[in-house]
């Protein structure tokens, strides 16, 4: 462009006149002309190219780089935010199987008070099939098991029998048992009580030191299974020894007890029973004996439905806090910092909610005659999705149908395994799913597990972009460099020009 602008002016200068002072006019002017174009080349050119070159590199890379990046960033972003929402997921259901699990089990319905007069003599405790009413309880005798003391001996390694073999017999609850037969040199106290444990037979042996400071302070103390079933008696064989010092059971021993049975009068009718923990004798009470009444004592049972109510209310509260924060995920427009709008539109959150009120719909797998669904106690969910109790439909179905109530929640059952193919109720069905989509193999698990994979491969996919761009940068680093010295060589060539343009000013008499 300077080129041409300096051949038009100095065309238009010869042709307009020929005169000496016109040739020296246009001289001036176009040696002006000339000074000003290679300033100009000179400021773009000169001193160097004139480029932040390091600047202009970098930017470029980052021209490419950056949008590539925002794009990867993006994605481990939302993967990020979708590990949050299903975490929050994760804990408002973990909340909802808690709160099953607390009425999961027919035990957790045990809603009797007792009250006795006289807890001394006796403990009740009761289950969720007790009924109300009140009893008379006379405890008569308590079951007892046998207890026999053998007389002292020197040590725990003294020999019974001179080191002979030896031979103990055992009748337990009249049966005789088969004979057990200690080898030669295996006759000690320790042995005696090693071979009676070994064998089995309902009869426990131990060796105690009494500490009494008497040549003989080590006792054998047999002891059988309560109640009068379990008498026993001992006798020894010593064989071809000598039964020096033998081993002795001297009836007289105030330590020994004799085996009894446990009695017990309950509205005038009397129990005897092998044990003192009576499960039997009132329907749905265990009746823990202690010790003999002087006189009648009263146990009185009413319910008191205070817990099983509170539990209910826990579990429609977990219910509620669990879909408000499914729709907290799910709403686009949601503005709840950390979980809000983190899975909006996942078929997962989906899937959930559809599980989640299927748990709390329809009949239960183990329904009573009376009362077999929620809505029949007064659970159900209003036109806004959100389950509520109506107080007295659940104190009528607890008052009138409480047994159908326990069925339908536990289905009878206590303590089953969440691997059980059995009719669990609707609790007990409710944790086993809970188990499962919580669990490390669940849906969510999984989810959130593609979540972190999936970045992981972002990041990959980072570094690897930042290798390609540390190549480009490095690409462009030597172009520039190649520039730079062109550059160079341009102006070494602008240089020999102006010394030209000098010699053609002086040439016309114009002087610089």
């Amino acid at each position: 462009m300077a080129t041409t602008a300096v051949s038009s002016t100095t065309s238009t200068a010869t042709t307009a006149t020929s005169t000496a002072a016109a040739n020296k006019t246009v001289a001036a002017t176009t040696s002006a002309a000339n000074k000003a174009a290679a300033q100009k080349i000179i400021s773009s050119l000169g001193a160097g190219s004139g480029v932040d070159t390091a600047s202009l590199a970098q930017n470029l890379v980052n021209a490419e780089q950056v949008p590539q990046a925002n794009a990867i960033n993006a994605k481990i972003t939302k993967n990020d935010a979708r590990v949050s929402g299903f975490a929050a997921v994760s804990f408002v259901l973990g909340e909802v199987k808690t709160a099953f699990a607390a009425i999961k089990d027919q035990s957790s319905f045990n809603a009797l008070t007792a009250d006795n007069t006289n807890p001394n003599a006796f403990s009740v405790t009761t289950t969720a099939t007790a009924k109300t009413g009140s009893y008379n309880i006379d405890v008569l005798h308590l079951a007892k098991a046998q207890r026999t003391v053998s007389d002292g001996v020197a040590s725990a390694t003294a020999s019974l029998n001179g080191g002979a073999a030896m031979t103990l017999n055992l009748t337990v609850g009249g049966s005789a048992a088969p004979a057990i037969n200690l080898a030669a040199g295996k006759d000690t106290p320790q042995d005696v009580v090693d071979a009676i444990n070994a064998a089995g037979y309902g009869v426990t042996a131990k060796l105690i030191d009494t500490g009494d400071g008497s040549a003989k302070p080590f006792q054998i103390v047999l002891s059988g299974a309560e109640g009068a079933a379990g008498a026993f008696s001992l006798t020894t064989g010593y064989g071809s020894g000598a039964g020096t010092p033998g081993l002795n059971f001297t009836a007289s021993n105030a330590a020994n007890q004799a085996a009894s049975d446990a009695q017990v009068k309950v509205d005038g009718i009397t129990y005897t029973r092998n044990t003192n923990v009576l499960k039997d004798v009132v329907s749905g009470v265990t009746i823990n004996l202690k010790a003999p009444t002087t006189s009648t004592a009263q146990v009185g049972f009413t319910r008191d439905n205070t817990t099983v109510k509170t539990n209910l209310t826990t579990l429609v509260t977990s219910y509620n806090d669990a879909m408000t924060m499914l729709n907290v995920v799910t709403d686009p427009k949601s503005t709840v910092d950390t979980y809000g709008a983190t899975l909006v539109g996942d078929s997962t959150v989906r899937m959930l909610k559809q599980q989640l009120r299927g748990m709390f719909a329809g009949i239960s797998s183990t329904p009573g005659t009376g009362v077999g669904s929620l809505w029949q106690m007064g659970i159900s969910v209003d036109q806004a999705g959100t389950l509520s109790i109506d107080s007295t439909k659940l104190d009528t179905a607890l008052n009138k149908n409480f047994d159908d109530v326990v069925k339908t929640f536990s289905g009878n059952q206590n303590n089953l395994s969440v691997y059980s193919t059995a009719p669990a109720g609707v609790a007990g069905d409710a944790v086993k799913k809970l188990t499962d989509l919580l669990g490390p193999s669940g849906v969510i698990a999984r989810q959130s597990q593609n979540a972190t994979t999936q970045n992981s491969k972002y990041q990959d996919d980072l570094t690897k972009l930042q290798t390609r761009m540390d190549g480009l940068l490095k690409r462009y680093q030597k172009q520039f460099a190649a520039m730079d010295s062109l550059v160079g060589s341009v102006n070494s060539q602008k240089t020999s020009l102006k010394s030209s343009f000098d010699g053609m000013m002086a040439a016309y008499g114009v002087k610089n």
